[in-house]
C-alpha cells in the first residue's frame, strides 16, 4: 500500500474547507480523513484556525463552534508538531513563514495553499535550492497528486 503523503496545510485552506466543503479545500480534509494524507499542525496554525472567525465576514458561516469541531476532528488524523524551529524567515510574509518552518521540520512533500505569497515561493531559485523537495501548491494541483499517487494500476 502507498504511504500517506506527508503534507502541511495553511490556515487558508482549512477556512475554504469549513466555507465550501465540497470544493478543492474540503476535498483535500477529507482525503487526509480518509488516510491519503499525513498531515502536520503546529500550535502556530491552530492559533490560526481559532482566529477565523472573527476576521472572516459572519454570512459565511465560519463560527467558534465549527472551527472547535473542525480542530477535534482534525486530532483524529492529524500529527501536532511543537517546538518548530524558525529557521526560515520570509520578510514579504512573515506570518507564512511558519509553515514552511513546520513543512521544513517534518519533511513534508507538499505545503498546500491559495496564499500568493507562498506559492510565488516556487519560482524563487534560492528557495527551490533550499528546500529542493518541498512542493508549494493549490488544492487541485494536491489532489491529483493524490489520485496519482494512489491510482489503481490497470
Amino acid at each position: 500500500m502507498t504511504p500517506a503523503i506527508p503534507a502541511v496545510f495553511d490556515c487558508s485552506l482549512f477556512a475554504q474547507a469549513l466555507i465550501n466543503p465540497k470544493g478543492p479545500a474540503g476535498a483535500c480534509v477529507t482525503a487526509a480523513q480518509m488516510g491519503y494524507v499525513h498531515v502536520f499542525v503546529s500550535d502556530h496554525i491552530l492559533r490560526e484556525l481559532r482566529a477565523l472567525p472573527a476576521k472572516l465576514p459572519a454570512r459565511l458561516g465560519v463560527t467558534t463552534e465549527r472551527v472547535d469541531r473542525l480542530i477535534l476532528d482534525l486530532s483524529k488524523y492529524i500529527e501536532p508538531v511543537e517546538d518548530v524551529p524558525a529557521d526560515f524567515t520570509y520578510d514579504r510574509d512573515p506570518d507564512d513563514a511558519p509553515y514552511v518552518n513546520l513543512a521544513s521540520a517534518t519533511n513534508a512533500r507538499f505545503l498546500v495553499t491559495r496564499d500568493r505569497d507562498l506559492l510565488d515561493l516556487m519560482s524563487s531559485p534560492p528557495f527551490r535550492r533550499r528546500f529542493p523537495e518541498l512542493q508549494i501548491v493549490e488544492p487541485p494541483a494536491f489532489l491529483r497528486e493524490i489520485e496519482a499517487a494512489f491510482a489503481k494500476p490497470g
